[in-house]
């Protein structure tokens, strides 16, 4: 059986150049930020990472512990823990929280846990959720969560155990105010005697995003929230992998759920520590993400595209309907530049985005808007899209 020795070189020249041509793919794809690739310091950490068992260990697998240390310290909570997947977090925290039913969840219509998780949440925690449309069109505020609570009085409804906001969501933020004051009025809503106070859960899964672009704090952000679910893959650019965090006493039942979910791993330090590496290369190149992502919304709008929501942070969505514009010939005329999106005209930057494809973009569209106003028959057929 062959083996690595220390002599031996990690990456070989085809190694080398296979990840190359993986990270020039990503590079032109703005489908999701998920798209990224390790790094070849990702890489190195993975080959460097401690490979304990996290099932028979009962310490648990250094790298991961020093991960969690990290997340811990970046948010200012007392406890963190690794799970598999955003979803896992997510469902993890949730089902955490809601200990009986009935109950439910009030958030965002469009929230990723009740929109993009295969329908986990009714599963796992029994629970109904409030589905609200902000007012504003953007986020939920204070007043839309007031009007949407459900109080313990009457039992044709199930009560508000849970408020579950989002950062970012499709790319904009939650203000820190706006989360703050929602935060103070759900913690101090009257509840039943003997029942635990209605809990705050953050879907975080570009919080990182969110606290850059709005350009706060994230221990401001995170206190204002019982549990954090944080994506380490959409935006950092780890391979795999989410952070929960709460208390220790949340945390410690967490465990539970997180075996039960089937998030038992065996070396999870390869993946910690290619997530700790994303941490450290990725945050501090955000603002550059943002930047190149405003650039391309204010070349878009000079050219006559819509928005169906501002450009905050790495993702600019378009309102292709409002121009007359069929999906599939976005996808088209993009692919044509070599540049790959889903037809429902979000575009989503990352740390690997590079400014090529950024002008290829850009020159799609004016193409296809050129010949939009020409009058140019445009393809018009189903095509299968995404969003996460």
């Amino acid at each position: 059986m062959g083996s690595i020795s220390n002599s031996d070189p990690i990456f070989t020249p085809e190694m080398a150049a296979k990840r190359q041509a993986a990270e020039e793919k990503a590079s032109r794809d703005f489908r999701s930020d998920v798209m990224t690739v390790p790094t070849t310091a990702m890489m190195q950490a993975i080959f460097n990472a401690t490979f304990v068992d996290d099932i028979y260990d009962p310490v648990g697998d250094p790298t991961v512990k020093a991960l969690e240390a990290r997340v811990m310290e970046l948010t200012g909570k007392e406890a963190a823990l690794w799970v598999m997947s955003g979803t896992q977090g997510n469902q993890i925290c949730l089902r955490t929280h809601l200990t009986q039913p009935p109950h439910s969840v009030l958030l965002d219509h469009r929230a990723h846990v009740q929109c993009w998780e295969s329908g986990a949440l009714p599963v796992f925690s029994q629970a109904s959720v409030s589905a609200v449309h902000p007012k504003n069109g953007v986020h939920l505020t204070l007043e839309d969560v007031k009007a949407n609570m459900i109080a313990d009085d009457n039992i044709h409804f199930p009560p508000t155990r849970v408020v579950a906001l989002e950062n970012t969501l499709s790319g904009t933020y939650l203000p820190l105010a706006d989360a703050q004051a929602i935060s103070e009025y759900v913690r101090s809503y009257p509840v039943a005697e003997g029942t635990p106070p209605i809990a705050m859960h953050l879907d975080a899964a570009r919080v990182f995003d969110g606290v850059a672009g709005e350009g706060v704090s994230l221990k401001d952000y995170a206190a204002c929230f019982d549990s954090l679910s944080i994506c380490l893959a959409k935006g950092l650019g780890a391979p795999m992998g989410s952070i929960i965090c709460g208390s220790k006493k949340f945390i410690a039942r967490a465990k539970w759920y997180r075996k039960m979910f089937g998030g038992g791993t065996r070396q999870p330090g390869m993946m910690a520590a290619a997530a700790l590496q994303s941490l450290n290369y990725t945050i501090p190149r955000l603002p550059a993400v943002h930047a190149m992502t405003r650039r391309v919304g204010e070349q878009l709008a000079s050219l006559g595209y819509k928005f169906a929501l501002p450009v905050q942070t790495n993702m600019v969505v378009l309102d292709l309907e409002a121009v007359d514009i069929p999906g599939a010939a976005f996808v088209e005329y993009c692919a044509k530049n070599n540049v790959t999106t889903f037809s429902n005209g979000r575009l989503v930057f990352h740390h690997q985005t590079s400014q090529d494809a950024a002008d290829s973009l850009v020159d799609a569209m004016t193409r296809l808007m050129e010949d939009k106003k020409k009058g140019v028959k445009l393809v018009d057929e189903a095509t299968e899209s995404g969003c996460s």
